[in-house]
C-alpha cells in the first residue's frame, strides 16, 4: 500500500444539484469517511508538508476535490466540517474569469435532459451519424475494443469508454463541441444561467483557504488531453491558473492534479518551472516516481467497498 488520495467530483442533493452519473450525496460521503477512518485521513496541509519532505507513510490518505464545483462547496464542505477534515481542492481558473467550461455544461445537459446516461449515448450516436463526421467516426472505431481503453478506470462502462474515445481521440474538443452545441441548442437549457450553479466563485476559494484547506492547480481551461499541447501551450495553461490563485488567495499554490489524468514529461517540467511541489494522478495505476504522480482512488471504488463490507 502506498499513500494515496481519494478523488471526488460531483455531489447531488436531489434539488439544486441533480443526481447524475457518479454524483454522490452527503450521506454517502459520510459513509465513506467512516469506512476509511477519520483518524487515518491526514489534514491537507499536513499531507502537503509530508509529501514535500518525503516522509508520508504507506497508510496515509487524504481527500481531494477536482474542478471547483459548486456542488462540492454546498454539499461536501458541511460534511467535512462536521468531521473536522480538511482537503485538497484543485481548481481550473477559466470559469472564475468569465469563461464557461463546455465539458461541465455538457455534463449538466446530459444529466438533466435525458432519462439516463445510456439514453444520452444513444441520442449522441444518432447525432454523430447524422453529422459530416459520420464516415470518420466509423473508420476511427474500426478495431476499437472498449475494455482495452482507459484500463486504469475500471468503473467506466463500455458506453463510457466508447463516448470518451470518440470525444477525445476521434473528434477532439472543437468538433465534439459542435455536435454537443447543436444538441444543446435543441434543449430548454439557458447556458448563461449555469455558471453560478455549476462552479464556485473566488469567495468560496477564500473561505476554503481560511479554513486550512489547500487549493491547488488544475490547469486554466481543463483540456482533456493537455499532453497533446505544445510546451508553450502547457506553460500558458498553468501560468494563468497559478496567477489566478495567487491573486485570489495572496499566496502561491504548491500542489496540483492532472486534468483527466493527462500529462507528459513536458508537463512535469512546466510544473517545476511554476514552483509546484507535489501533484496527483487520477487513478491508482502504477506510474512514474515523480513528485507529481501520487495516486488517487476514485470515490466510486471506495463507495462500492462500503456497500460490500
Amino acid at each position: 500500500m502506498k499513500p494515496y488520495g481519494v478523488m471526488f467530483h460531483h455531489f447531488q442533493d436531489g434539488d439544486r444539484h441533480p443526481k447524475g452519473q457518479g454524483a454522490i450525496s452527503a450521506v454517502e460521503l459520510s459513509q465513506m469517511i467512516e469506512f476509511l477512518g477519520k483518524d487515518r485521513i491526514l489534514p491537507a496541509k499536513e499531507w502537503l508538508k509530508r509529501a514535500i519532505r518525503g516522509n508520508l507513510q504507506k497508510d496515509h490518505i487524504c481527500l481531494t476535490f477536482d474542478d471547483a464545483l459548486r456542488c462540492q462547496f454546498d454539499i461536501a464542505v458541511p460534511v467535512l466540517e462536521h468531521y473536522g477534515i480538511t482537503a485538497f481542492w484543485f481548481v481550473y481558473s477559466s470559469v472564475f474569469e468569465g469563461g464557461v467550461e463546455p465539458l461541465e455544461v455538457y455534463r449538466y445537459f446530459r444529466t438533466t435532459q435525458f432519462k439516463d446516461v445510456e439514453d444520452f449515448y444513444s441520442q449522441f450516436e444518432t447525432a454523430l451519424y447524422d453529422s459530416s463526421y459520420a464516415e470518420e467516426i466509423k473508420s476511427g472505431l474500426e478495431g476499437f475494443v472498449p475494455s482495452r481503453y482507459l484500463t486504469g478506470f475500471d468503473f467506466y462502462s463500455d458506453g463510457d469508454r466508447w463516448f470518451r474515445f470518440i470525444r477525445d481521440r476521434i473528434l477532439g474538443p472543437v468538433r465534439y463541441g459542435k455536435i454537443m452545441d447543436q444538441m444543446l441548442s435543441d434543449s430548454a437549457i439557458n447556458v448563461e444561467n449555469l455558471p453560478g450553479l455549476l462552479w464556485m466563485d473566488d469567495q468560496c476559494l477564500q473561505y476554503l483557504d481560511s479554513k486550512d484547506h489547500v487549493v491547488g492547480l488544475h490547469s486554466y481551461s481543463h483540456p482533456t488531453l493537455i499532453e497533446k499541447f505544445s510546451r508553450d501551450e502547457q506553460l500558458k495553461e498553468y501560468v494563468l491558473n497559478k496567477t489566478h490563485l495567487t491573486e485570489t488567495l495572496k499566496k502561491d499554490p504548491l500542489c496540483m492534479s492532472h486534468p483527466c489524468n493527462s500529462y507528459d514529461t513536458t508537463t512535469l517540467e512546466v510544473l517545476r518551472e511554476c514552483g509546484i511541489k507535489m501533484g496527483f494522478r487520477a487513478n491508482m495505476k502504477e506510474a512514474g516516481k515523480s513528485e507529481f504522480e501520487y495516486p488517487r482512488e476514485d470515490h466510486t471504488n471506495i463507495l462500492k467497498a462500503t456497500v460490500s463490507q
